[in-house]
């Protein structure tokens, strides 16, 4: 609620229901710290709905929920407006909030909301509005009223503002991101889209030695979405994970994903499962001769058969990898899942980062695309085949048959390409784009 307002009642399938305060507002903590305990003038309310389908009206705002497998599955990811100036140093570009074409995630989010989907997946990353402390490179953007900042007007400018014709098109499953960490946006991720009760980050610094890591992070243990019996959505947080780092390197990374991850073999039934991370298992940001990190080596140790997709963020593009069965059979013996990677529905992609092997700026637009993996490694394996594209828009997933169908769009809705998942094999298969 603005102002720290009460939280107002709800009508849920016909009865009124008190919301419940999950977090109070606070006019923030001064700090030379920026994220830690910023700015946020807003009581968060939350009320955990009864029954597997229903609706609901809170804040004058309907909102409907359903049983069973969606329909149509709307991925986004990545979607905020990156700017992070520093003082001294080059820092990274910045994009123009202010410009559809430089940052379109509102385009995004309203082109989603029209193909009336049933659930939505973001895969992380919703704040990147950080800091601007470059006098030289920021005043353009303080000319234009651009927001910067962790606290509620960052948070709402970044995200909730574009994101409210989505926000209210269908039920959401939110995944943290790396941007969510505690040393940056993370009280805004406690307070707005944990999935867990409300607790405030500690004062930890980004790039520093009291940094946010796996440990320190209020990393949650990995939870369960049913779908009907034939899928489930297993939300894992691994935004903390500096996936950079070998498992030589942070030994006692794996023994937290084991427990976090345990929900991977809990199953009930012998349904699908789709794992959720930010940070993906294999793509192109890592190097092809680094050993295991302790993500990857996790999911090594005895996966279940039922886990057939992997669908992340981090890498700011879109991406498909898949693996041919008999290929890792020591670490997969039902075969690797395939990765699919939904990181470009709004920040700055990465053929726009000169630190990015797929920056394509002095080679030309689409000169990174690609309808067949690289020749490389992905943790010891090549993949058999895949799609990569560096475009801004989000993937529709439909169920079609034994199957999906999926479509990925760009920033306006127009379909750029189309994809299809077979219900007992482990590869989106995508086109390479075509009208």
């Amino acid at each position: 609620m603005a102002g720290g307002g009460p939280c107002p009642a709800a009508t849920v399938n016909g009865i009124v229901m008190e919301m419940r305060v999950r977090a109070s507002a606070t006019g923030g903590v001064p700090s030379a710290n920026p994220a830690f305990a910023p700015a946020m003038p807003v009581t968060a309310c939350e009320l955990p709905l009864p029954g597997p389908a229903g609706t609901a009206v809170a804040g004058g705002q309907a909102l409907r929920w359903q049983a069973g497998l969606p329909a149509r599955i709307a991925v986004v990811g990545d979607t905020g407006c990156r700017i992070k100036v520093p003082a001294r140093g080059g820092g990274d570009p910045i994009q123009d909030c202010a410009d559809p074409a430089a940052w379109p995630w509102p385009d995004v989010a309203a082109a989603a909301a029209r193909l009336a989907p049933d659930l939505v997946i973001h895969v992380g990353d919703y704040h990147y509005r950080e800091y601007c402390e470059d006098a030289g490179r920021c005043a353009a953007l303080q000319a234009a009223g651009t927001t910067v900042g962790y606290g509620w007007t960052g948070w709402e400018a970044d995200f909730f503002g574009p994101a409210r014709p989505l926000l209210l098109a269908a039920p959401w499953v939110f995944v943290r991101g790396n941007h969510e960490n505690c040393d940056r946006a993370g009280e805004g991720w406690m307070r707005f889209l944990s999935p867990e009760p409300y607790r405030a980050c500690h004062d930890q610094r980004y790039k520093s030695p009291t940094r946010s890591v796996l440990a320190n992070n209020g990393t949650a243990d990995a939870y369960r979405v049913d779908l009907g019996d034939a899928l489930a959505l297993v939300v894992a947080d691994n935004a903390g994970h500096e996936d950079y780092r070998p498992l030589s390197a942070a030994p006692s990374e794996m023994d937290l994903f084991r427990r976090a991850l345990a929900e991977l073999r809990r199953s009930p039934r012998p349904a699908r499962q789709w794992l959720l991370s930010h940070r993906p298992v294999w793509y192109d940001l890592l190097r092809p001769e680094s050993e295991p990190n302790a993500f990857q080596a996790t999911l090594r140790d005895s996966p279940p058969p039922s886990l057939q997709l992997v669908f992340s963020g981090h890498q700011h593009a879109f991406r498909t990898l898949a693996f041919e069965p008999g290929a890792d059979a020591t670490h997969y013996p039902a075969g690797r899942p395939g990765q699919v990677i939904v990181g470009g529905s709004g920040t700055q992609l990465e053929s726009m980062d000169p630190d990015s092997p797929l920056y394509e700026r002095d080679a030309g637009p689409g000169s990174r695309e690609q309808r067949v993996p690289p020749e490389r490694g992905f943790d010891g394996v090549r993949a058999s085949s895949g799609l990569l594209l560096n475009r801004h828009g989000f993937l529709l997933l439909q169920r079609e048959g034994r199957g999906w169908s999926g479509t990925v769009h760009d920033a306006r809705g127009a379909v750029v390409t189309r994809c299809r998942l077979e219900d007992d094999g482990k590869e989106l298969a995508c086109r390479f784009p075509a009208p």
